[in-house]
């Protein structure tokens, strides 16, 4: 069931860990180590990559590969999240470029989380609750139905809130609206009218030059002595008794018998030309254009503008004059809605009820089995307002000890409880990553207890990438991968060197974790140990 994976973990440098690089298992991952050699360094290191504050120093760098991401930062199903600190400031990469913090952890939700007894618990957050009931009941269908139509609620609420609010100025507004439509309809406005009128205005305006450029044309062309036309006539006709001497000639004769063609359409052109102007029609053009630039000022907009407004001003008296139809309209599909709402939520709130009370007597008999013999988990729902969600209210309660009254869990469990009610959770509920870190969550845990602690993290594994940190033997024999980080002491500085053990190594350290010295009897009983948990798994 594991889609992504933590399969590569590469620490330039972390505090005292340098030059590492570990590959992860898709199951259980293990690191052992001895007290105070720094195993939550680890958990530390991958905190880091992901945003966690603190001090750090310059040069700190660690890497995170993802294999099976279906992030959309994934390439090929291949996430690299990497932190740095160079020069004081912190630098964050996805897939070797440089990213923001917020772009970092967006890329990594839905694959990885981290549960320790200083890190921040989603328990802790109530709407988690919620959530993590309707995933145990199976409500996802139910639950999207519900949701759709409380998104129609709300439009239809928005309106109707619109709609009141819109009727206190309603008189008002289309007083105004009629008044306005009114008076542009009445300008009787024409596309491109303001450009023909502009240019009809430079003509008139300039009519006087036109007149005695036109006649001094015509004269010159055609009516006055030694006209244009007169001295081309009388050239051509010079030509043309010459015109057999030479192909030459020909061809100047030719095309100045195409000018004086040319030459005449002109004259003829300018003869028709109407220079008889009414005196009236240009103030009736000043007039005309000084009431289309007024409402071009008025409404900020032009001419086009202008004549799209007598449609928009159509369409919003329409639906002013009909919004005292509206309303009721509205009220009765609000009302219709409603119904469908409480059958729906209260459909949701049955199957809420009776499963939190299978979720709570799963999720006690795990913690039971995990050193916590008086503890009692309560799933209490409440019925509250209408929401997004329904019309409950669920909160995890929890008591670690007897004589205690079940409260919200954020104020009754400590980290190493609240670390293993998280995994009995997901052990009933499931998880919504596929990689989940656990810093010493069997502290302390020992005998039999410490057995049901490993075989619930084994089978967790089966479906999940788990990664641990731990100290009990019983645990450390389940895993798939074993880790051993060790603290090496050199003149002036101390470093820690983390190894893959297997066969014979893991054997030992294993035996060195049941009593703290290897013999041949804790040997003995590190391979026995090591026989039972591969005849369970």
């Amino acid at each position: 069931m594991v889609s992504a994976m933590l399969s590569r973990v590469k620490i330039k440098k972390f505090l005292y860990l340098k030059d590492i690089e570990l590959e992860l298992d898709r199951g259980l991952n293990v690191f052992t180590g001895e007290t105070g050699v720094g195993k939550s360094l680890i958990v530390d290191a991958i905190s880091f990559v992901l945003g966690k504050k603190g001090k750090y120093s310059d040069g700190d760098y660690v890497e995170l590969e993802f294999e099976g991401a279906e992030s959309d930062y994934a390439e090929e199903g291949l996430l690299i999240l990497a932190r740095e600190v160079r020069n004081g400031k912190n630098l964050y990469f996805i897939n070797g470029r440089r990213a923001t913090l917020s772009a970092l952890v967006e890329a990594s939700k839905g694959i990885i989380s981290i549960h320790g007894q200083n890190q921040q618990q989603t328990l802790f957050d109530q709407k988690k609750h919620l959530q993590l009931l309707d995933a145990y009941s199976k409500n996802e269908k139910l639950l999207g139905e519900y949701r759709t139509l409380y998104k129609q609620l709300k439009k239809i609420q928005e309106q109707e809130k619109q709609i009141k609010q819109e009727q206190a100025n309603r008189l008002r507004e289309l007083d105004i609206l009629r008044y306005q439509l009114e008076e542009l309809k009445s300008a009787q406005l024409k596309k491109g009218e303001k450009e023909e009128l502009e240019e009809r205005y430079r003509y008139l305006t300039g009519i006087g030059e036109i007149k005695e450029a036109v006649y001094e044309a015509v004269n010159e062309i055609s009516e006055g002595e030694g006209s244009v036309l007169e001295k081309l006539g009388y050239t051509i006709k010079r030509l043309e008794k010459v015109s057999d001497y030479s192909d030459r000639i020909k061809e100047a004769l030719s095309a100045l018998e195409e000018a004086r063609s040319i030459i005449q359409d002109s004259y003829y052109s300018l003869e028709k030309i109407d220079l008889d102007v009414d005196t009236g029609e240009l103030s009736m053009i000043e007039e005309r254009l000084n009431l289309i630039n007024r409402l071009e000022l008025k409404y900020s907009t032009d001419l086009d503008g202008l004549i799209q407004l007598i449609d928009q001003f159509e369409e919003r008296i329409e639906y002013l004059e009909g919004l005292e139809y509206r309303l009721p309209q509205l009220e009765e599909e609000k009302k219709q809605l409603l119904d469908k709402l409480q059958k729906l939520a209260s459909q949701l709130s049955e199957r809420r009820r009776i499963n939190a009370l299978k979720l709570a007597r799963e999720v006690e008999t795990h913690i039971k089995q995990l050193a916590m013999p008086e503890a009692r988990f309560v799933v209490s729902v409440e019925e509250t307002e209408l929401s997004q969600d329904g019309k409950d209210r669920v909160v995890f309660l929890f008591s670690a000890n007897k004589g205690f009254e079940p409260v919200p869990v954020d104020e009754a469990a400590s980290g190493g409880e609240i670390s293993r009610l998280s995994l009995a959770l997901k052990l009933v509920v499931g998880s919504d990553v596929s990689c989940m870190i656990f810093d010493e969550i069997d502290t302390g845990i020992g005998g039999k207890t410490a057995t049901f602690m490993a075989e619930k993290l084994k089978r967790l594994s089966e479906k999940y990438q788990v990664i641990l940190i731990t100290h009990l033997p019983q645990v450390a024999a389940y895993a798939d991968r074993h880790f051993y980080i060790e603290k090496i002491y050199t003149e002036g500085s101390t470093e820690a060197v983390v190894k893959q053990v297997e066969g014979e190594e893991r054997i030992r350290e294993i035996a060195r974790m049941l009593s703290g010295s290897i013999d041949e009897k804790t040997l003995q009983l590190a391979r026995q140990m090591l026989d039972n948990a591969l005849s369970v798994s």
